[in-house]
């Protein structure tokens, strides 16, 4: 090679490298200004209010976030808002997580530097209207992207509210007691996270469905949902007759009590069940704010049939979780939490105890890191494990 082109080669990949240097110097310095400007996902940006305004410790919400939520991503029931409001603001948020260190006892590490990413649209759209669209990418599924949720709502009033959705069965339930994206710990609650007796498809409540919900609030204090739902995971929604219904009291604007209920069938065209399989999930619930502290739980009663449905499957759980939230001009700092969870497998005969301790530290409103301890005991000694991890997270 000729010095000369051996010259101008070097000088090119010195180029390149040095615009690639600048994109991401400017890359980041546009993240370092819009956080520094504005340093709150797409909602509170809209709104020109900070994350505080709807959520005690983010992602968990309180009061005005709740009502938020019902009102179709709406402050107030007549915003009569354009298309999504583009011509404002872009509404679309991303989450990320990073798992740095987790460590289980039974000798299972991983480095999980990047675990999810999630992109998600969402707003209220003209006459009544709104929307949420989520995609997520995690290293359990290899980062594949799927569609972990989707909302087409309709809001005519207080008390009727419509909502179409892929997702979670008790996703229109605008308290924390039953939800999976507003939990604050990498370990889910029980009664949100067992198949019990496997009739449901094997499913959890937190698992993905297709659902038709009305839900509302004939009376401030009252909140009711009524659905029709498919079983886990069946896209097509094929002999859909799972019914469920929710009633939350307010019995002060800080404290709620509430029960619930599902009723359904896995027919034996799904995949998991060779035979109608009847499953039922009744519970009742508590959440409530004193000051900074909140205190909720769930007590779950599920029955199911046995995989030959000749018998019954009768399984219990239970959770009760504390957090504090200590704030810093007026936004959460520090927030230790603790939750105790119970459950049983096999009909009852089999035991279980978990206990989730965790601190966290909000570096802004929107990120937080955290370091939780997990210990599980059950009915021998195979059953127990324990793990630690560390987990930092964002919204933009």
């Amino acid at each position: 090679m000729k010095r000369g082109c051996r010259t101008r080669q070097i000088n090119a990949i010195s180029i390149m490298g040095r615009s690639r240097i600048a994109l991401v110097a400017t890359l980041l310095a546009g993240i370092m200004f819009a956080n520094t400007a504005q340093a709150i996902p797409a909602f509170a940006r809209k709104y020109q209010t900070e994350c505080s305004t709807c959520h005690s410790a983010w992602p968990a919400l309180n009061a005005a976030g709740r009502k938020f939520k019902e009102n179709g991503y709406r402050l107030a029931r007549d915003e009569k808002p354009g298309f999504m409001d583009w011509d404002q603001t872009l509404p679309v948020t991303a989450f990320i997580k990073g798992r740095p260190y987790e460590k289980r006892d039974s000798g299972e590490k991983t480095l999980r530097a990047l675990h999810e990413v999630e992109v998600m649209a969402a707003g209220a759209m003209a006459n009544n209207f709104s929307g949420w669209f989520e995609l997520e990418a995690e290293d359990d599924a290899d980062f594949n992207v799927e569609v972990k949720s989707a909302t087409f709502g309709y809001h005519a009033s207080e008390a009727v509210n419509l909502q179409l959705s892929w997702g979670s069965i008790t996703g229109s339930d605008p308290y924390d007691v039953y939800s999976d994206a507003r939990k604050l710990t990498r370990n889910r609650t029980s009664v949100y996270n067992q198949p019990f007796g496997g009739a449901d498809a094997d499913g959890r409540l937190r698992d993905a469905r297709q659902n038709i919900t009305l839900y509302g609030r004939p009376i401030e204090t009252l909140f009711y949902s009524v659905g029709i739902s498919g079983v886990k995971g069946d896209t097509e929604g094929e002999d859909s007759d799972a019914l469920s219904a929710r009633l939350a009291l307010d019995v002060t604007p800080e404290t709620m009590v509430g029960l619930m209920a599902i009723s359904g069938t896995c027919k034996a065209t799904n995949a998991n069940c060779t035979v109608d399989r009847d499953f039922t999930r009744s519970g009742i619930d508590a959440q409530a704010d004193i000051g900074d502290l909140r205190l909720m739980g769930a007590m779950l009663k599920a029955s199911d049939d046995n995989s030959a449905a000749t018998a019954e499957v009768d399984n219990n759980a239970a959770y009760v979780e504390a957090r504090y939230t200590f704030t810093e001009n007026g936004r959460p700092s520090f927030v230790p939490l603790l939750r105790l969870d119970s459950y049983e497998k096999n009909n009852g005969r089999d035991d279980f105890d978990e206990i989730t301790v965790q601190v966290a530290y909000y570096f802004a409103e929107n990120a937080r890191g955290f370091i939780e301890y997990w210990d599980v005991s059950g009915p021998t000694s195979a059953d127990d494990d324990s793990m630690v991890t560390l987990q930092v997270e964002a919204g933009f």
